[in-house]
């Protein structure tokens, strides 16, 4: 439907102009349409597309001004609910997305993966899984390139990482899904934790086969997930399942039955092999052990996931720029296992930061703290550690550096996103590896 009215020349907007829109306008066949643009930023204009016929920009406060598209396609970042949107959807515009979009043309089978911690790595173990298994699958959705740009692609079935921004407005029919965990995140987008872990359980309803860890248990049982339907992960077997994951004496064992050696594992952090638990879980009976075996040896771990990169003058550098959470932080500290110096702060998703308290106390010589929301990390933890602020990221680390001699391990850690002075997650870890290698 969309495409033929496309094709036929219709107003198409396009409401933010992050990577998913501005593929949309790329792929998109727009000739002889009429393209608005509208963000509650300003818009470069140098991003656009050329050969684009942009007829208005809204930009600022005025970004809902003069709603009369026939389609509004939305970045996964902006709600839908407020005031002027609503109004022009009961007039009858039409919204969509990206992910909307392409599982609407979509007809090959998807591996989903959601969560609040881990889905990253689930979905990259699933597909170099499937991969390994002989089985030509693509890596798509919240991990990388915007889902539009792969719907012709050559392959049997895709892997999608879904967040809770995608999943508010848009659930796949999924031939295996997961839900790696829920812990309180996102909460200054989401009206509150309820609807955040609405968002995530729709996609276990959704899927033909789910995964699901023993942590989730109950919160599953609680919306009404059925529990015949689920092939379980490091569940003690209690639980009507399909395959039920586990680790017995040093093995990862699926139904009691040894699979993979812990210690061939390349990556030995309980949330790592968690990780990989799920990803066999998805994949079960579609691959096989020497497939598991060779991804469980090979795989390294993804970029500013508690990365180590460098070692030098006694002092080893960890990069897990991912953790925006207080809680992903906690769960990094415990992985470690060890002393370090931590830098901590960016801005706040609304979550509470008392949470890193214990870890804190347990794992932190010094805090180093920098960013918009310094002053409220501070006044959280000032008391289980000695804890600074710092007026900007390169004398953060500067001063972690020189504070880590002691320990041995600066950890990059920020328990906050990177947008009060990054573009995400990814340049800030860039960034620290760029100040630690001038480092003397």
């Amino acid at each position: 439907m969309l495409r033929s009215m496309i094709n036929g020349g219709c107003k198409v907007g396009f409401f933010g102009l992050g990577a998913s829109n501005i593929a949309l306008l790329s792929h998109l066949p727009l000739k002889n349409c009429s393209v608005i643009l509208r963000s509650d930023r300003p818009i470069d204009r140098s991003i656009i597309p050329s050969g684009i016929n942009v007829s208005a920009i809204y930009e600022g406060k005025a970004a809902c001004k003069e709603i009369n598209e026939d389609i509004l396609f939305f970045s996964p970042s902006v709600r839908r609910d407020r005031g002027g949107l609503e109004e022009a959807k009961r007039r009858g515009v039409i919204f969509s997305s990206d992910a909307e979009l392409f599982f609407s043309e979509n007809k090959k089978p998807i591996f989903a993966i959601t969560g609040s911690d881990g889905k990253s790595t689930t979905a990259t173990l699933t597909n170099l899984l499937l991969l390994a298994g002989g089985i030509k699958s693509e890596l798509i959705g919240n991990i990388g390139e915007p889902m539009i740009c792969h719907l012709e692609s050559d392959v049997k079935c895709y892997v999608c990482e879904l967040s809770s921004f995608m999943l508010t407005y848009v659930c796949p029919i999924a031939e295996r899904g997961c839900v790696t965990n829920i812990t309180p995140n996102h909460l200054d987008w989401h009206k509150d934790f309820e609807e955040y872990k609405k968002t995530k359980i729709k996609l276990l309803n959704s899927s033909k086969k789910v995964v699901i860890s023993d942590e989730l248990g109950e919160i599953a049982k609680a919306y009404g997930v059925i529990s015949d339907r689920l092939s379980y992960s490091e569940l003690n077997g209690r639980c009507k399942a399909e395959v039920c994951l586990t680790i017995e004496d040093g093995y990862i064992c699926a139904n009691l039955e040894k699979i993979v050696r812990v210690d061939e594992i390349a990556i030995k952090e309980r949330h790592n092999i968690r990780n990989l638990m799920m990803a066999i879980a998805m994949t079960w009976d579609i691959v096989d052990r020497n497939a598991i075996l060779s991804v469980a040896k090979g795989f390294r771990g993804l970029p500013h996931r508690c990365e180590r990169f460098l070692g030098s003058g006694g002092v080893e550098y960890i990069d897990s720029s991912i953790d925006s959470t207080p809680e992903r932080t906690s769960q990094t500290l415990r992985s470690l296992g060890r002393e370090v110096v931590l830098i901590l702060g960016g801005r706040s998703k609304g979550l509470d930061y008392g949470e890193l308290k214990y870890a804190i106390r347990k794992y932190v010589s010094n805090a180093v703290i920098v960013g918009e929301n310094a002053a409220e990390i501070y006044n959280a933890i000032c008391e289980c550690t000695a804890a600074e602020i710092l007026p900007d990221f390169e004398s953060a680390v500067r001063r972690g550096d020189a504070l880590a001699k002691d320990v041995g391990v600066l950890l990059l850690s920020p328990a906050s996103t990177s947008y009060d002075a990054f573009k995400n997650y990814v340049e800030r870890g860039e960034k620290f590896k760029e100040i630690v290698r001038k480092l003397p």
